[in-house]
């Protein structure tokens, strides 16, 4: 796993850097399928760790910052899942990478995710997602969201309809197709090139092969395929 250093084999980096930005409460190894992918591929890849429970949003960016900017070797792209999503927005906002590539996202909660906002009813958001709830939250606060600004580079986004978990309870709280921790309607974005939707899980999505595949052929090609012909 690239934990935030690029790869020197000597067969990655034709294609260009791919930073992998992982989700809420998780660690770059939770990429670490699709990153062997890419990186069989031909791809350079930085896998960043960033504390998204305990950093304000504006302080991830930051810290994020020099990272991307050691993306030397060609296109500079980004592959995402759930919060990494939002935070590949705010990071190329702040400082686009001269050699802007494609953006693969995977279940990013552009509109917010329901769970976040029951929690917050029931007053222990705050405890377990820290700073994250209000980037999480459908009410995100307008200063959060500026510092996401607007789409006019390739995005494509992966969403799941197969939730793991309790259907029925996932269902009240969410009564549309969903992942069981985004709904497919928060996946779509303001500008983004392609979208299709998926039969997996929000967790599950990272080892899915149909998902990986869908990867690399939006990072190829700028599409995704959506006959079903796609494999990995």
């Amino acid at each position: 796993m690239s934990d935030g250093k690029t790869g020197s084999d000597g067969k990655t980096g034709e294609r260009g850097t791919v930073i992998l930005l992982h989700g809420f409460f998780m660690r770059p190894i939770t990429l670490l399928p699709v990153d062997r992918v890419l990186r069989q591929a031909g791809f350079d890849t930085i896998a960043p760790p960033y504390r998204s429970r305990l950093h304000p949003f504006e302080q991830i960016v930051e810290e994020l910052l020099p990272v991307m900017r050691r993306a030397e070797r060609g296109p500079v792209h980004f592959v995402t899942h759930s919060m990494g999503g939002l935070i590949a927005r705010a990071l190329i906002a702040r400082a686009r990478p001269p050699h802007m590539g494609k953006v693969v996202m995977l279940g990013p909660p552009h509109g917010g995710s329901e769970w976040i906002d029951l929690f917050a009813k029931a007053r222990i958001s705050g405890a377990f997602f820290g700073p994250a709830e209000e980037v999480l939250s459908l009410r995100r606060p307008e200063r959060v969201e500026s510092l996401m600004g607007h789409v006019d580079y390739p995005v494509g986004i992966i969403a799941g309809d197969r939730p793991y978990g309790v259907p029925v309870l996932s269902r009240r709280i969410m009564p549309g197709p969903h992942d069981g921790a985004v709904s497919v309607a928060s996946t779509h974005l303001t500008g983004e090139t392609d979208h299709i939707v998926l039969p997996v899980s929000h967790s599950g999505m990272i080892w899915n092969d149909g998902v990986k595949a869908q990867v690399l052929q939006f990072l190829q090609h700028g599409s995704f395929t959506h006959d079903g012909s796609t494999t990995p």
